[in-house]
């Protein structure tokens, strides 16, 4: 396949912030300076540094900046997330099903490449690491065992989210020989056909077997939480597990994965800090760092300034503010603004600009665990209790649900739908379970979602077309159902 810019060195990386950046052009490094990084342990710490970043940048464009606009993509492509009106245009034509079904879209391309991106420097990181000429010193092993582990863990996340994207959903139990996407496991020009599915999937789970294997055997622990460590690659692997019905691997990974992370004290705090306990993985901003206006702050918080307040507040639908209890602090993060109902201040810097982007916390865990113990069958009552350590954490007047069997696992996903609001999650679970999208009577604005109030589980909108510049470049390349 064609390959996209190396963009891990900070000084690239710096570049990137202010101008636009020809995604597709995917080459292999050959600047003297990142050979140099490349030589020593300390040279690739700084590259895998620039992949963290890489998470929050600025790309060129106001609906680009990393990981978080990903998540808000995916949000407005579900039933719950949504805008009353086009405000200044951001975002609205992935809320009308246009944008990831056109394949000269150049958001459809940045998606494609952002992930991509992160596998190749993840790559070119892994296969040079242990030729440093200081990767053997006794000091420095435990660093090279936590670096390569990071780079896995980034592959096999950057890999999930595209098999989910781009390709039909995994079908538990299934032989999932369907294209999925290709697997980039070193520095390539090459093109590469798409793998299934299965084969996808199997990948995804050794890089994070193994990057769970050397994150266990070293000694180093991470700087911040921008870092991924071994309780993220731990909550990735809960979250693959769900998707793919390994019922008791989900179960056991979420269980490992919030070690060490208890539920907030402090849920209305405006979800803008990584300094919260509850926070697993997240992006530490600095004020040099915030992309102002291109943030996640300015698209979804009430009272930042940025095009939220502007016009394109977000909203959660009837469906989930009704499910909510009067005495649940999540239903205190909706509210009336300028007139629109159910406006959501879940994510608030309060009117400062800095803010922290959450990529991963306890209590998503902790619904993983619910559900999957639900879905063994014959624990309803651990997964009740599960449940209410969770809710009664966001409402103290939540009693410990009675609900049995498929009447639990719904149970379970109505909360999950409420706590996971804004964070990136609903198309993908949409798509896991098999539902319909159907946005009728919740709330949204019908003029706004052109065509898009309704597609039937399965339906080829919810898969993600292949980008052009892709299909031109890689003669192996095969595009999706149009």
């Amino acid at each position: 396949m064609k390959k996209i810019n190396i963009l891990f060195a900070v000084p690239v990386l710096l570049f990137i912030s202010g101008c636009e950046k020809d995604y597709l052009e995917r080459v292999p490094t050959s600047s003297v300076a990142e050979h140099e990084l490349l030589s020593t342990v300390v040279g690739c710490q700084t590259l895998l540094q620039g992949i963290h970043r890489s998470t929050y940048t600025f790309y060129g464009s106001h609906d680009r900046f990393g990981q978080k606009s990903i998540d808000l993509a995916v949000d407005l492509l579900g039933e719950d997330f949504y805008q009353t009106e086009r405000g200044y245009g951001w975002f609205v034509t992935w809320y009308q099903y246009l944008e990831h079904r056109n394949i000269n879209s150049g958001n459809l391309e940045y998606v494609w490449s952002y992930y991509y991106d992160i596998v190749d420097n993840a790559n070119i990181i892994l296969v040079n690491i242990d030729k440093a000429s200081d990767a053997a010193i006794a000091a420095n092993v435990p660093k090279v065992q936590n670096i390569k582990a990071q780079c896995l863990t980034y592959r096999a996340f950057s890999f999930y989210q595209l098999v989910q994207l781009y390709a039909s959903r995994y079908e538990p139990g299934g032989a999932n020989t369907q294209l999925g996407i290709p697997l980039v496991l070193e520095p390539t020009q090459e093109g590469l056909p798409r793998s299934t599915v299965a084969e996808v999937y199997t990948r995804i789970n050794k890089d994070l077997d193994d990057a769970i294997a050397l994150f266990t055997s070293s000694t180093t622990s991470r700087l911040n939480k921008s870092e991924i460590n071994l309780r993220v690659a731990q909550g990735i692997k809960a979250r693959v597990a769900l998707t793919t019905g390994q019922w008791a691997a989900a179960e056991a990974m979420s269980v490992a994965a919030r070690t060490g992370f208890p539920l907030t004290t402090n849920y209305g705090s405006g979800m803008n800090s990584t300094n919260d306990q509850e926070w697993m993985w997240g992006a530490v901003l600095i004020d040099e760092q915030q992309t102002s206006y291109a943030s996640f702050f300015s698209h979804i918080d009430p009272y930042f300034g940025g095009y939220a307040t502007l016009g394109n507040h977000k909203l959660a639908s009837t469906a989930l503010y009704d499910s909510l209890s009067s005495t649940d602090i999540r239903k205190a993060q909706f509210l009336t603004i300028a007139g629109k109902p159910r406006v959501g201040k879940k994510f608030t810097g309060n009117g400062k600009w800095t803010n922290d982007y959450l990529y991963m916390k306890s209590g998503e865990m902790y619904l993983i665990q619910a559900e999957a113990i639900a879905r063994q069958g014959g624990r309803d009552d651990e997964a009740q209790t599960v449940l209410y350590n969770l809710i009664v954490n966001r409402n103290p007047a939540y009693q410990k649900s009675k609900l049995t069997g498929e009447a639990l696992v719904q149970h379970i996903l109505m909360q999950r739908r409420c706590e996971l609001w804004g964070e990136g999650f609903r198309f993908f679970d949409l798509k896991r379970l098999n539902l319909d999208l159907n946005r009728a009577n919740l709330g949204h604005t019908e003029s706004l979602w052109n065509a898009a109030g309704y597609f039937p589980a399965g339906d080829k909108n919810f898969i993600f077309l292949i980008p052009k510049q892709e299909i031109d470049a890689n003669p192996k390349m095969v595009q999706n159902p149009l």
